[in-house]
């Protein structure tokens, strides 16, 4: 055996002593000249000898199979340093995209691809792992199968573990947030709620109800029917409301805020039914559509829709029995409304008798049918700022292309917390005149956005003629509420085109872009006022 000695000397002296030994079959000649660059190639020297700064004593000599080398120091060289200068999560990431020192191998999807990964850090991580891997019936196997979560999405779980951050995408956030909450890594879940109310679309909105409803997350439960109400008509014809859980459908279909007139809420509602009876192998009828609906066919509400469309199209349907079409008949042809009806006759988008308002329900005519429409001019609702409320006036004047009903308005509740208000509302004509005030007081909520203030007797509003709606709201409290934003200047809302410009009245700030009065309430003069529903 051959065997060098290097002692590496710098100019103050004796730096360390190096050792490498070769195999008696190599000559001398395979190594070359023992050159001071030879020597530094062999010890992981080059930058050394780059300086000239060291001085090499080689000795090279042959030594016994048997025998030992001299008993020297021996210095590794460093092939690729990944560890100095970097942080934590770098480390990490490196540990794991490279394989370094795995010590489980998850088999994950359908096709059971091999992801491995560190025992401590999914146990430092989860305590749903740490009882996996540390608990009394730890797992002892060096594989674990996951068959309910893709690879990509459990690679995002991963990469959140190691390196406490991830990029979430449309495609992976909801499944990620199953895995985050499967394995208790609540960071990630408020992550993914965070991203989820931020990118609520009409083609994805259903499945985030879903997901809210599946995992009990109550606030973006709220925030997704808050966007289905300002949005009904568009969800309600998406492919995604027709794969929606029974239990979802209720809570939609309950709601007092959808901007939707009754026919469509139920042309939505039998189209959902038709699904589950496909999704059932059960043939497509009457009988089967009653079936799968159950009790979700009484959140319809059919006092709504009119006694010429109940008579001329709902009655020869079969999806009601003969006893709950008499009742029908009987709402709309006595004049005795006293007996409760099993189907609401509350008007949708007002919230008339909500246990959330005070507001007392009026009618102008308690035969009158026509639904209460609500004319938005707002975008979207700010949630990131508060209105403030101190008794000061918000305004907002408006004209309309045709005669119009107008019943009521809209107001933003509080922004934080229950809050009750002391309401005046007032209506002012062309010349500046008080037509009809209203007070009353409101009690609100934070996971409520709107609410309606009817005035007691509806007031006709002619054509081409401006009006100015003033409202004063004072809370005792001191709570501010909501605003809306985005405000438009034109609206057409069930055939009727809406004009709204800055009135003078307004002295806390709302105009056409910002502010309060989100919404006003009326009924058309035309003959059927439900026949259409257009809200831009």
């Amino acid at each position: 055996m051959l065997c060098i000695l290097a002692f590496i000397t710098d100019v103050n002296g004796l730096l360390a002593p190096f050792a490498s030994s070769f195999s008696s079959s190599v000559a001398l000649a395979t190594i070359g000249p023992l050159t001071a660059y030879s020597i530094c190639t062999i010890f992981g020297f080059t930058e050394s000898i780059n300086r000239n700064r060291i001085l090499f004593t080689v000795t090279v000599c042959e030594v016994s199979e048997k025998r030992k080398p001299p008993s020297v120091s021996m210095a590794a060289s460093i092939i690729d340093d990944w560890q100095s200068c970097r942080n934590l999560q770098f480390c990490n990431r490196h540990m794991w995209t490279n394989q370094v020192a795995c010590d489980i191998d998850f088999l994950v999807g359908e096709d059971k691809e091999r992801v491995p990964a560190h025992k401590y850090i999914l146990i430092s991580r989860s305590c749903v792992f740490f009882t996996m891997f540390c608990g009394p019936l730890a797992e002892t196997q060096r594989e674990i199968t996951l068959p309910d979560i893709e690879p990509p999405v459990f690679k995002a779980l991963l990469e959140f573990l190691y390196t406490d951050s991830v990029d979430l995408q449309p495609d992976i956030v909801l499944p990620l947030l199953y895995a985050a909450k499967k394995y208790s890594i609540q960071a990630l879940v408020k992550q993914c709620i965070q991203y989820l109310e931020l990118d609520q679309t009409t083609e994805n909105i259903c499945a985030i109800l879903e997901q809210s409803h599946l995992y009990d997350e109550h606030e973006l439960q709220r925030k997704c029917m808050g966007y289905i109400c300002r949005n009904t008509k568009e969800v309600l014809i998406s492919e995604d409301f027709l794969s929606l859980s029974s239990q979802c459908l209720e809570v939609i279909l309950s709601s007092d805020e959808l901007q939707i007139d009754e026919k469509s809420v139920l042309d939505a509602t039998l189209k959902w039914a038709n699904a589950r009876c496909k999704e059932k192998n059960l043939e497509v009828n009457a009988e089967n559509q009653r079936r799968v609906l159950g009790n979700i066919i009484y959140l319809v509400r059919f006092p709504l829709l009119g006694d010429q469309y109940f008579t001329e199209v709902v009655a020869d349907m079969d999806i009601l029995t003969d006893s709950e079409k008499v009742e029908l008949f009987k709402y709309f042809f006595k004049k005795d409304r006293s007996k409760k009806c099993k189907f609401s006759p509350i008007n949708r988008y007002s919230g008339l008798d909500s246990p959330t308002s005070m507001t007392t329900s009026f009618h102008s005519d308690v035969n009158d049918s026509r639904p209460i429409q609500t004319c938005i001019r707002y975008g979207a609702v700010y949630e990131d700022g508060s209105w403030y409320c101190g008794g000061e006036p918000d305004a907002i004047s408006f004209t309309c292309n045709e005669k119009i009903s107008l019943h009521g308005l809209l107001v933003y509740g509080s922004y934080i917390g229950e809050g009750v208000y002391d309401v005046t509302c007032s209506l002012y004509d062309t010349m500046d005149i008080e037509k009809v005030t209203r007070k009353t007081r409101l009690k609100t909520s934070e996971s409520q956005h709107t609410y309606p203030i009817l005035l007691e007797t509806p007031v006709d509003i002619g054509p081409k003629k401006k009006y100015s709606l003033v409202v004063k709201l004072l809370s005792s409290d001191g709570l501010d509420t909501y605003q809306g934003k985005n405000g438009q200047s034109t609206v057409t809302c069930s055939g009727v085109r809406f004009s709204f410009s800055k009135s003078k009245f307004s002295r806390n700030g709302t105009d056409v872009k910002i502010g309060q009065i989100p919404g006003i309430l009326f009924t058309t003069c035309r003959q059927d006022s439900s026949d259409e529903f257009d809200s831009t």
